[in-house]
């Protein structure tokens, strides 16, 4: 109500008015209403002609519902272009084939408008068999012709009045841009035929088609115009300020030495719109110009990331040979609002605020979750087939009375983003080097010339005035949006569609920032254009496509940023730029290739000093991980790869273990704390304030339960380093975290050790060490209760069924029954109920009847698993790994050994040591599946054992992994052995793991969800994050 101006009074008021017309009399009503009246008040003498290619059922079929209103405005705007030609003599036109030319577009923007409305009346026809004809064919010609009937159209129009407005105001518009488009064309000629042709006349246009873009302010958008000549000029209803701009950095640029010379489209800024060349795609003669594409590409990234561009994706990108040629740069300098606003909210999931991912070129996941693949729309990424993650509504059976929608993916078109050679598409993977070469050599250069960047009279000052396009949400929730507000409830009912898009309301809960604005969203998409907001570069003001203006909306303006931004350049942030680029090809590999994991010659090896070198190896692995996180306002802010179902995406990792924030916290305070660095425990620290932030805002955001994935893994992170540190404030974090965990635990249905119930219940066992409350310990509990009714008897003992496993009863440490045995014999330790030890022994019995005494090992039968791995048809897939295999199971039962100790455990222990030995090193150097992983269970198994001669096995092994490092480099977890910071397969997990085997005393191990090592306060950090009085007498 205070948004729209309402006081309750005034409400109530309404509410009780009578029905009728909302307005006071005739007189009063909108024009379109006096525009219907007349349109349907005789028949059409003449159906409308529409050119060739507005034809087909899609779009065409119900065009004669509202051909009275597009016959008037044909007839009046034929008529102003006839004025026209009579007054502009310079420029030459058929004013009724240009009418034709421009009514080409025109049925895709009814369409979505009359679609379902149509089909629902179509139905009704039928059913009510008033429609003749012998096939589904002829009824629905039949159908259509009954809409040229004036009552029979004015009968459905009063039933979707809303629908009525929409059809009359779109055909409006449609009759006003053309003829402003033509006006403003006759008033330019003279400059456009100098600017774009030499200076002659091109002859008469023959074309003005549109379609181009999506409607904003009044639904206008871009019309490519063709003249006789042959010669292509693009027409925008909006300031072309920055492509001028853009094209005057890039000759800058290019005399100051970039290299190869970059070459961007020719621009007439004309204020409130403007003129562009005709980007024509052109196909490469050579790999060498291939080759120069991509480092230009590579520029590019450079360049957009210093002007803080955005939304740079596929459609605004052509291949013109050699040279990529931008053809919409509305979203550079983006402006920063005060608090954050849903775009904001977005790339704080999808990246840290300031990387070169967000320009939009760069290969990158939309849309994609952990169980449905995304699509790449960005300008080097996307590529056509791909199919939507979203179900649209898409025609079944057009042209016949069975005509309907249905919701289903669609494929997305092929565009002109990528370069060909020899007519096939020269995919950026195959250049790769060349597209981080171009990105290093712009780098540098804005670097070098940084001072003159940012002079008063320097290349940015043609910006400063200019207006910028600002996105608050993705342009395809507007698009969606106002699809279905198309939908014939909807459309009978303007209250029922206002309502529909009340939705946009929610918004105002994660950003206040939209109190102000979904008022002005909404205005727009009731007049049917997608919302569209500018604010001048040199501004805070914010304005929207329906005109009003927000005063001081944003905290800093577009040109301050910016200037921060080139402020900010170094060669510390290009190395970690560049890390991203990298990244995000790494993506499109794994998502578009089968990539073999490497592997390398392991060997064991004893050195001389070993500790000391895995100390020292532990350091450079913390080391290479420090310049990949992203510091701002005291945060820290990490990307790293993740896999969705059959893509891969870089963004955020996320708050867990696995790969997120919670893992790479821990291996850093840890790291700081063994090798007396204070670099490591500033930048944990500063990682678990971003974590603090996120959660505190996104509670929700965290589905999970286990030690990798979920709340157990973000509660066992903070209780290692709240007593790591001596600071109380993390460890009332995790047990506020553990408060809301409960009604969760009695609904999962994960359960093991990685994403659930058994995971959760080991970390909250820890944490009951050091805040134990009555809560906690109810908690605990249900965890217990949980996995003990969870519990599925066997032909031999009882197993659980982890929903994402698929529909087979795991055996191992992560997703399977030896995982959750060991849950339960530590929650037995603190209860004594014999239950749980009962279901722990029945667990692990069900694995026994699962062991390969051929293999040593015990199967993995997660789904997928043995497809992976390419295993003979019949036969089972074994892994040596922690998370799966004999190496976890040793774990498990290694663990479990103060609470089940007889000779079956005994043996089984032994089985998993032999079978690691012999088979468990050389895949790479993760603690999930890798060497590392493998290294915890054999070190574990010394100390336990008391077993000296396994504990020289154990230096072997620990220098062998040193070698291996020093042979081959870190081989990381992921497919591909692609580089990444977390904790299980990444970099954060190889420091971790030299640390354990270098400090044993002192670095617990994660993969036992181990209590820490240390009394509280023994800790090298201090609550503050500055370094203990130690730390700075030995650094």
């Amino acid at each position: 109500m205070r948004a729209s101006g309402l006081t309750e009074a005034a409400l109530l008021a309404l509410l009780e008015a009578p029905a009728g017309a909302p307005w006071a009399s005739p007189e009063a009503a909108p024009a379109w209403v006096h525009e219907l009246e007349q349109a349907y008040a005789e028949p059409l003498r003449a159906p409308v002609t529409w050119p060739e290619r507005a034809e087909g059922p899609d779009r065409s079929a119900f065009l004669p519902l509202v051909e009275p209103l597009v016959a008037r405005a044909v007839t009046r705007l034929g008529d102003a272009l006839k004025d026209l030609q009579r007054a502009a003599p310079g420029l030459d036109f058929e004013p009724a084939g240009l009418v034709s030319s421009l009514l080409g577009h025109l049925p895709q923007v009814l369409a979505p408008v009359l679609g379902r409305a149509m089909v629902v009346e179509l139905h009704a026809a039928q059913l009510e068999a008033q429609l003749a004809g012998d096939t589904p064919e002829a009824r629905f010609q039949d159908f259509t012709r009954r809409l040229r009937q004036p009552q029979v159209a004015l009968d459905i129009l009063e039933r979707y009045p809303v629908l009525a407005r929409c059809a009359a105001l779109r055909i409006a518009d449609w009759e006003a841009n053309g003829l402003e488009l033509l006006q403003r064309l006759a008033r330019d000629a003279s400059l456009l035929w100098r600017r774009f042709n030499g200076g002659q006349t091109p002859g008469a246009l023959v074309e003005a088609r549109g379609g181009y873009s999506d409607p904003h302010r009044g639904g206008q958008g871009v019309f490519i115009l063709r003249f006789e000549s042959g010669l292509r000029i693009v027409y925008k209803p909006r300031s072309l300020g920055a492509e001028a701009g853009l094209q005057q950095l890039l000759t800058w640029l290019n005399a100051r030495g970039a290299t190869p010379v970059m070459k961007g489209a020719e621009a007439l800024d004309q204020g409130a719109y403007g003129w562009m060349e005709y980007v024509a795609p052109a196909p490469c003669a050579s790999a060498e110009e291939v080759r120069r594409f991509y480092e230009r590409q590579g520029a590019y990234v450079a360049l957009m990331h210093a002007l803080d561009g955005t939304d740079l994706h596929f459609e605004n990108l052509i291949a013109a040979g050699e040279h990529p040629v931008l053809v919409d740069v509305e979203t550079l300098f983006h402006p920063l609002s005060g608090t954050r606003t849903l775009r904001d909210a977005e790339h704080a999931v999808e990246a840290p605020p300031v990387s070169v991912i967000r320009s939009g070129l760069l290969p990158q996941q939309f849309w994609g979750t952990r169980t449905k693949a995304g699509v790449d729309l960005s300008g080097l990424g996307a590529r056509a087939g791909q199919l939507t993650p979203q179900a649209y509504l898409v025609t079944a059976e057009r042209g016949t009375d069975r005509m309907r929608f249905e919701r289903r993916p669609v494929a997305l078109p092929g565009a002109n983003n990528l370069p060909r050679l020899e007519g096939e598409t020269a995919p950026v993977l195959a250049y790769r080097d060349a597209l981080a070469e171009g990105f290093t050599r712009m780098y540098g250069l804005l670097l070098e010339h940084r001072e003159a960047l940012l002079a008063e009279d320097g290349p940015l000052a043609a910006f400063a005035r200019v207006p910028m396009r600002v996105l608050f949400r993705n342009t395809a929730v507007y698009g969606a949006l106002l699809y279905e507000s198309h939908h014939p409830h909807a459309l009978a009912d303007g209250l029922e569609r206002q309502r529909f898009f009340d939705h946009l309301w929610r918004a105002v809960v994660a950003s206040p920032d939209f109190e102000a604005l979904v008022p002005l969203e909404i205005a727009q998409l009731e007049r049917g254009d997608l919302p569209y907001f500018t604010a001048r570069v040199d501004s805070r003001d914010l304005e929207a496509g329906s005109g009003q203006r927000l005063p001081d909306f944003f905290q800093e303006t577009g040109l301050a940023r910016v200037r921060r931004r080139l402020e900010g350049l170094s060669p510390e942030d290009q190395t970690r730029q560049r890390w991203v680029l990298e990244r995000s090809l790494d993506a499109l590999l794994l998502s578009t290739q089968t990539v073999p994991r490497p592997t390398y010659a392991f060997q064991e090896h004893t050195p001389p000093g070993l500790r000391d070198a895995l100390l020292a190896e532990a350091r450079r692995a913390g080391e290479r991980l420090l310049p990949l996180a992203f510091e701002r306002g005291g945060e820290a802010h990490w990307l790293g790869l993740d896999a969705g179902d059959g893509s891969w995406r870089l963004g955020s990792p996320g708050a867990d273990v696995f790969q997120g924030r919670a893992g790479i916290a821990l291996a850093l305070g840890y790291l700081g704390d063994v090798t007396r660095d204070a670099r490591f425990t500033r930048l944990a620290r500063a990682t678990l304030r971003t974590q603090a932030r996120l959660l505190g805002a996104e509670p929700g955001s965290v589905v999970g339960l286990g030690i990798l994935n979920g709340w157990g893994g973000i509660l066992y992170a903070l209780t290692h380093l709240g007593v790591l540190w001596n600071d109380d404030a993390l460890l009332d974090e995790a047990a506020g975290h553990a408060r809301r965990l409960r009604p969760l635990v009695e609904k999962d249905t994960v359960l093991d050790v990685g994403a659930g119930t058994a995971g959760c219940l080991l970390a909250l066992l820890v944490l009951g060490e050091h805040r134990p409350s009555d809560a906690l310990w109810a908690t605990v509990d249900a965890c217990g209760q949980r996995l003990l009714e969870t519990a599925a008897p066997q032909a031999r003992g009882s197993a659980w069924l982890c929903e994402a496993a698929g529909n087979r009863y795991l055996a191992g440490m992560a997703h399977g029954a030896a995982g959750v045995a060991l849950a339960l014999l530590r929650l037995f330790a603190r209860t004594g109920d014999a239950r749980l030890r009962d279901a722990a022994l029945a667990g692990m019995e069900y694995e026994r009847g699962l062991y390969a005494p051929e293999e040593r090992n015990w199967p993995d039968l997660r789904a997928g698993a043995k497809e992976a791995a390419a295993a003979p048809e019949g036969a089972e897939h074994f892994l040596w790994a922690w998370c799966t295999g004999a190496p976890g199971i040793g774990l498990a039962r290694l663990s479990g050994l103060p609470f089940v100790d007889d000779a079956a455990v005994r043996e089984e222990i032994a089985i998993a040591r032999d079978s690691t030995l012999a088979r468990g090193f050389g895949r790479n150097h993760g603690l999930c599946h890798g060497d590392l992983g493998n290294a915890d269970f054999l070190l574990q198994a010394a100390a336990t054992l008391g077993d000296a001669r396994l504990q020289a096995r154990v230096d072997g092994v620990a220098g062998g992994i040193l070698r291996g490092i020093t042979e081959r480099g870190y081989l990381f977890g992921l497919q591909g052995s692609t580089e990444t910071p977390g904790m299980m397969v990444g970099l954060a997990g190889i420091a971790y793991g030299l640390a354990r085997l270098a400090r044993p005393d002192r670095v617990p191990s994660l993969l036992t969800v181990d209590s820490p090592r240390i009394v509280r306060g023994e800790g090298l950090g201090t609550p503050d994050g500055r370094p203990s009085s130690r730390i700075q007498e030995q650094s």
